[in-house]
């Protein structure tokens, strides 16, 4: 991980995203969930409560899982945090991943939790080739009319 990005993968699908693990299209690197080589996401950012979220670390479980350990803000220093968030991503048999948050104050609190998601499907060759060129212009899923929806996704059905 010594460029910053976390990399999982099993035969022929894998998953490139920052150390948050969330994954943005980048002038600098082909990062996404890849299969075949097939760009099938190349945007899955997770948000709470509107707020992206900073890592505190990443375990690499196997070479095709990891988890990210998480709390609101993006800082260097975490005081106090009243929530954090575990994420587990593997790419074993699809993609998965899996979102446990944790309240670490006395009272139940209300919290939004959103994953934005795009997919070009850009050949991986062409990712390289633009990652070293330009950025990439990602093109939104439209889901009913609307290129831009709040939808609920079991992401443990989402299969490339």
């Amino acid at each position: 991980m010594n460029d910053g990005l976390v990399k999982i993968l099993d035969g022929n699908t894998f998953v490139v995203s920052d150390a948050n693990g969330d994954i943005e299209a980048s002038l600098t690197d082909p990062t996404g969930l890849f299969s075949f080589d097939t760009r099938f996401l190349s945007r899955w950012m997770l948000t709470v409560n509107g707020q992206r979220l900073g890592a505190l670390s990443v375990d690499d479980l196997q070479y095709y899982e990891a988890r990210f350990f998480l709390v609101p803000g993006t800082g260097t220093v975490y005081v106090d945090a009243k929530l954090s968030v575990i994420r587990r991503r593997s790419v074993d048999n699809g993609f998965h991943e899996e979102l446990t948050i944790l309240n670490h104050e006395d009272k139940p609190v209300s919290l939004t939790v959103r994953i934005d998601a795009e997919s070009d499907f850009a050949d991986l060759f062409e990712v390289r080739t633009r990652s070293r060129r330009r950025a990439p212009t990602p093109r939104a899923s439209s889901v009913g009319g609307s290129s831009s929806s709040a939808t609920s996704v079991r992401c443990s059905d989402a299969r490339p």
